[in-house]
């Protein structure tokens, strides 16, 4: 992907649209109910720029009454997003990726949370921000275990018998302490306080 793609994917309203399009083809109707906060306006944009783009591809036309409704699915190959692609943003952008994301996440778990019968004390597996600290090689290692499973929720992503869809959001990158979160003193060696 080039760096132009980069930036046309992670924009905050845009990575939502090819993150909903990977897992499903949706016509732009149903992409407003998935994401119901986003105006129509906005959406509509959105799509348009992802299929210029060549990151969204149209599935399929269905004529209805006068119109012919488009759907619309992510291209696999081009909606991914590597480390040399991430490393063509500015610092910026890369931010407003990652906020589009944690919306699209906040999104998620208020539809849950609405739907009858949600039990968010018992159903989430977990949800926690934790501060880790590894060696070069463990971090290595962590990441490989990381890849891997999600490499292996991946091949899951067709519905089958008896299978009930979970979201899964894993993220890892080095953290940077601040005074106030107890992490930058226990950060310090010892010989650094007075």
């Amino acid at each position: 992907m080039d760096p132009r793609r980069s930036r046309l994917l992670l924009h905050p309203v845009r990575i939502r649209v090819s993150l909903v399009l990977a897992q499903s083809e949706m016509n732009v109707k149903q992409l407003a109910k998935v994401l119901d906060d986003v105006p129509q306006a906005s959406l509509y944009r959105a799509v348009s720029e992802l299929l210029d783009g060549g990151i969204i591809e149209v599935t399929r036309e269905e004529r209805r009454g006068g119109a012919i409704e488009r759907y619309f699915r992510a291209i696999e190959e081009e909606s991914f997003i590597s480390r040399q692609d991430i490393g063509s943003l500015a610092p910026a952008e890369f931010i407003a990726g990652i906020e589009g994301l944690n919306r699209m996440l906040a999104a998620d778990a208020a539809r849950y949370i609405a739907a009858e019968g949600a039990d968010w004390v018992s159903d989430f597996t977990r949800v926690a921000r934790q501060v880790a600290y590894f060696t070069p090689d463990e971090r290595v290692e962590v990441e490989a275990q990381l890849n891997a499973l999600i490499a292996r929720f991946e091949a899951a992503t067709e519905r089958r018998p008896g299978t009930e869809p979970t979201l899964l959001i894993v993220t890892a990158f080095p953290y940077v302490a601040t005074e106030h979160d107890g992490a930058a003193s226990e950060a310090e060696p010892a010989s650094a306080h007075p």
